[in-house]
């Protein structure tokens, strides 16, 4: 991939949650989410990061948003790796850099990707 990556739809049926680097989930077999990335319409080389629960609408606020979009640009880029930092802030001030997403590969198919909430040092593997 390169700054200019199509826009990419990731579906997810199996994550893992990290917290300070320790496995406090195993894994969630089943759970389905879907993670997607698009080119942002205002920002030249930015994406989108908008992650899903396809498991059915939230209960309170009716929609299937597990995580809104965040602005992110690619800040490391290699054969099987390409790492995104958020950058900006949303509507009430919160920064997006506390966000950040690697995705991986082999052999160009997606092994996994990994959100990053680096402010509270979580990592949520998502598996195919």
């Amino acid at each position: 991939m390169t700054d200019k990556f199509p826009n990419l739809q990731f579906h997810s049926t199996d994550h893992i949650r990290f917290q300070n680097g320790l496995d406090v989930s195993g894994h969630n077999k089943g759970c389905n989410r879907g993670i997607e990335i698009i080119n942002h319409p205002d920002v030249e080389d930015a994406f989108l990061v908008t992650i899903y629960n396809l498991d059915g609408n939230h209960p309170v606020w009716g929609d299937n948003v597990q995580m809104a979009p965040k602005r992110m640009r690619i800040v490391y880029n290699s054969n099987n790796v390409i790492k995104l930092q958020g950058f900006g802030y949303d509507r009430m001030g919160t920064p997006f850099s506390d966000y950040g997403l690697s995705i991986y590969s082999e052999n160009n198919l997606i092994t996994k990707i990994v959100l990053h909430m680096i402010d509270r040092s979580i990592d949520i593997e998502y598996y195919p």
